[in-house]
């Protein structure tokens, strides 16, 4: 690196002990226009005031016409972000990308991305320094599909340097072999020994052996609540993913009664799946019980929740769900499946499709993935793969009939 570069990052502080303290790396250090000698930041800032420059937004090139200006000699990270950001914040705008794609694309650009790139001219960077950045986002103990999405980040950084002639061409990039690994659904004995211990627990408060440190739940969640047990049946039926869960109102629901009795679910757009579903006739029942006891604790309108609707940090309560699912699964021991997959309150949704590929009688992968929201190719790479001979031992000792 060339030592007369000039260097744009004076206003970013990035604190390497949140990301690199365990791999021996140098401190960040803030660097000024001025050749003021560098000091160590102990502080960490996400980039947050990236978009309150409206000349910006509006002339994402600002910052590298600038550069260009001044003979700029460097090209660091911090300053590509900032134009990439702005780019797809247009895309949310266009529709083209949702706002939490562009908050993900926004934290790993901002975090991993910017913090091991700091000291890069990025019209170095080669196969081996991302392999290097590979390696690096290893030994942060990140999956490798979550690594995958790191990478598919920095293409957008590299794209961006050769279509502005910053660089000829991309540089290549490692291969890396991704192993699926499904969610682990749960078997027909363990579902039922799982409905039975959400309503054993409601009799139970559980019980916090760590009184020195802050327990994150609040008290009206650490004895079982009423509607858990419905909730997990309510997933079984309708398919639902957990974040559909958080949004579902009652004016999502409607009940439809004739030749089929079934619910219309129209919950709001998520991964880009707005096409309403049907669920199966049980849940009808099911969500009859929870609006009654919605109905009785003063709830149940149509702008209300149907799920915890006196949580209003629905995040919170997604976090709420998962911990009290997980509570339930850790007392019946199953929290890990027979080959050590890890199962979630998301399993919830595998197990739903994987009973409908076994009990659906003749039911089509399109029309399946069409009303769980999903692809044919989801359900082939992520929930039928999961599925044994002995699961569909009816159809395989089945005769053809004359």
């Amino acid at each position: 690196m060339s030592q007369h570069h000039v260097d744009f990052r004076s206003s970013y502080s990035v604190n390497f002990k949140e990301f690199l303290n365990t791999n021996g790396c140098m401190p960040v250090v803030r660097w000024s226009l001025s050749g003021v000698t560098p000091k160590p930041s102990n502080e960490f800032t996400l980039n947050t005031t990236s978009f309150n420059d409206k000349a910006l937004l509006n002339n994402p090139e600002k910052i590298i016409n600038e550069s260009k200006n001044t003979h700029n000699l460097f090209i660091g990270i911090h300053q590509i972000i900032q134009v990439v950001l702005a780019q797809e914040k247009h895309k949310v705008a266009r529709q083209e990308v949702t706002e939490g794609t562009f908050r993900m694309t926004k934290v790993r650009l901002e975090t991993h991305i910017a913090a091991f790139f700091h000291h890069t001219d990025l019209r170095q960077i080669n196969m081996g320094s991302i392999q290097r950045f590979i390696d690096y986002l290893s030994d942060q103990a990140l999956s490798t599909p979550t690594i995958v999405g790191y990478i598919a980040q920095l293409r957008k950084v590299l794209r961006h340097l050769v279509e502005h002639g910053h660089i000829a061409q991309m540089p290549l990039f490692p291969k890396m072999k991704i192993t699926q690994k499904p969610r682990g659904a749960f078997t027909v004995t363990e579902y039922a020994a799982i409905l039975r211990q959400s309503k054993l627990l409601r009799q139970h408060e559980f019980a916090w052996d760590k009184p020195d440190t802050r327990f994150h739940i609040k008290p009206i969640y650490r004895r079982m609540p009423f509607e858990m047990n419905g909730l997990i049946r309510f997933m079984v039926y309708t398919f639902l993913r957990p974040g559909d869960v958080r949004q579902l109102k009652h004016k999502h629901i409607e009940i439809i009664s004739g030749k089929f009795h079934y619910l219309r679910l129209t919950p709001p757009e998520i991964k880009r799946h707005k096409a309403p579903t049907v669920s199966l006739p049980q849940a009808v029942r099911v969500y009859k019980t929870l609006l009654a006891h919605q109905t009785a604790k003063g709830f149940g309108k149509p702008d209300d929740y149907v799920f915890f609707p006196e949580e209003h940090n629905r995040l919170r309560c997604l976090n709420t769900i998962g911990w009290l699912f997980n509570w339930i699964l850790n007392s019946l021991g199953l929290k890990a499946g027979p080959h050590g997959a890890d199962r979630s309150f998301y399993s919830l949704r595998h197990t739903a499709i994987t009973f409908r590929l076994i009990f659906g009688g003749n039911i089509d992968l399109l029309t399946l993935a069409r009303n769980a929201r999903t692809s044919v190719e989801m359900i082939e790479k992520f929930y039928a793969s999961t599925l044994s001979a002995e699961m569909n031992i009816s159809l395989l000792h089945s005769k053809r009939r004359s």
